[in-house]
């Protein structure tokens, strides 16, 4: 199999989770400029993948780089001041991905590149090799992460 269609397979094959990364990173106006971020960067990068790791481990890490450089960007986002939820509202009760998107929000790059890896159904221990923590860490985060959304969007 040449390059390009190697890469082209695994850009494929993971389509799906590099779309989900992209829109939960970027907003509605730019997610589809991040994924093409993600896929050139992911082109850059191919010929460096060694197979240390699995190949999907490697993908991820590279998105979620890519994704979290683009979170660092600085840019400008106003907001109207009735759009802004206030603590302990949600803003959405009854659409769950606006709680999700909501929640996501709150939460650091960190936090939210686990969260967003477990709810992918990476294993505990890919999430820990994409992220570069122990399988440990990536526990207690889930553990403070669970706390945090049943603190803030459960709890009256």
């Amino acid at each position: 199999m040449d390059r390009e269609t190697a890469f082209t397979a695994m850009v494929e094959d993971n389509r799906g989770a590099l779309v989900r990364l992209a829109r939960r990173y970027a907003g509605p106006d730019d997610w589809q400029d991040l994924l093409q971020e993600m896929q050139l960067q992911l082109w850059r990068s191919f010929d460096s993948f060694d197979g240390r790791a699995q190949r999907s481990t490697w993908l991820y890490r590279v998105a979620l780089n890519t994704a979290l450089s683009h979170v660092r960007k600085p840019r400008r986002d106003y907001h109207a001041l009735d759009d802004v939820p206030e603590p302990g509202d949600c803003g959405h009760a009854g659409d769950p991905l606006a709680v999700l998107d909501a929640f996501l929000a709150m939460l650091d790059p960190v936090q939210r590149s686990v969260l967003l890896l477990d709810l992918e159904g990476l294993p505990r221990e890919h999430v820990a090799e994409v992220l570069g923590l122990s399988v440990n860490a990536v526990a207690v985060r889930m553990t403070r992460l669970r706390q945090l959304f049943e603190q803030r969007f459960l709890e009256d």
